[in-house]
């Protein structure tokens, strides 16, 4: 039996459980009637998370977020088309990235234009993370002044 079996198998028990113990309070009692709301929240909230444990989403959702999210995830792809840039920009591309250290250089490619993370890029490398986070701001940095000039 799975981890998750079994703790709905729990849930669905406490919850059995905690029903039993709020139809056996005396409703003419001022204190077993707050015990009983006390306890009926406690019931709700069980089979709210023994629903969402066994649908894998939040309950009352129509679609999970796995179903919906697939729109924005299109808008995305369509935004990250390739542009299209001509000679002149394509040489002032080139001169910007040649302002920038090697090292400098490497980084930015590698998380801009790559899309590594710093974690990836320094076990390439062999750097620490920090060495390459510095190296990508530096390069930001620098491509931002030599653009905006």
């Amino acid at each position: 039996m799975s981890t998750m079996a079994k703790l709905i198998k729990e849930y669905t028990s406490g919850s059995n459980q905690m029903d039993k113990l709020r139809r056996s309070l005396d409703s003419g009692n001022e204190a077993d009637k707050e015990d009983a709301k006390i306890v009926s929240g406690m019931v709700s909230d069980m089979r709210y998370a023994l629903e969402w444990m066994r649908h894998g989403r939040r309950p009352g959702n129509r679609r999970g977020a796995d179903r919906t999210d697939i729109y924005r995830q299109r808008e995305l792809l369509e935004e990250l088309r390739p542009i299209q840039i001509d000679e002149a920009e394509r040489d002032k591309l080139v001169r910007v990235l040649l302002t920038l250290t090697e090292r400098e250089r490497t980084c930015f490619l590698l998380h801009m234009a790559q899309g590594l993370t710093y974690s990836e890029i320094a076990s390439n490398l062999k750097l620490s993370i920090r060495s390459i986070r510095s190296y990508v701001d530096r390069a930001k940095d620098k491509v931002k002044r030599e653009v905006s000039a």
